[in-house]
């Protein structure tokens, strides 16, 4: 797959993941200000969308993906895929904690994603480092796109 297809349709697999979460958190009526999020009153708009569209994505990619991927093929080696599958989702899931534990499993699903991005795309010719940080870039960019849109209509 082409990596513009191979974005949007893990972009597509990642709201299709949240269905269950969301459908959790309503069931047991979990409120919003207990799943948490960016604060947008602290950034103006292009402030927010420098932070969550660039900043975040390319340093989350570094430290959620690419440190623990490449340090457990060098340690334990390449045939230990799903180790570093679940490590990277793991470190991406608990890196949005502070925002709380829900926000933290509404990340899981994307944390995956984004791991599977970055071993996939380590055996292309596409470096993986920049595909999977714009997956995250894209998948930011639709959320400040509805917050500042629930914001602006409300």
């Amino acid at each position: 797959m082409k990596p513009i297809r191979f974005i949007f349709t893990t972009l597509i697999l990642n709201f299709l993941l949240l269905i269950p979460i969301f459908y959790f958190l309503i069931h047991f009526d979990i409120p919003e200000d207990e799943i948490g999020g960016i604060d947008i009153s602290k950034y103006s708009i292009w402030g927010l969308f420098f932070v969550a569209v660039i900043l975040a994505p390319s340093i989350e990619t570094f430290v959620g993906q690419s440190l623990p991927i490449k340090l457990i093929q060098k340690v334990l080696g390449k045939k230990f895929r799903v180790i570093a599958l679940f490590t990277s989702a793991i470190i991406f899931s608990l890196g949005h904690s502070g925002y709380s534990i829900w926000y933290s499993i509404i990340t899981l699903p994307m944390g995956f994603l984004l791991a599977e991005t970055y071993l996939i795309f380590q055996k292309r010719k596409e470096s993986s480092f920049w595909i999977t940080s714009a997956v995250h870039s894209l998948r930011n960019l639709i959320g400040v796109f509805v917050i500042l849109s629930e914001n602006t209509f409300m």
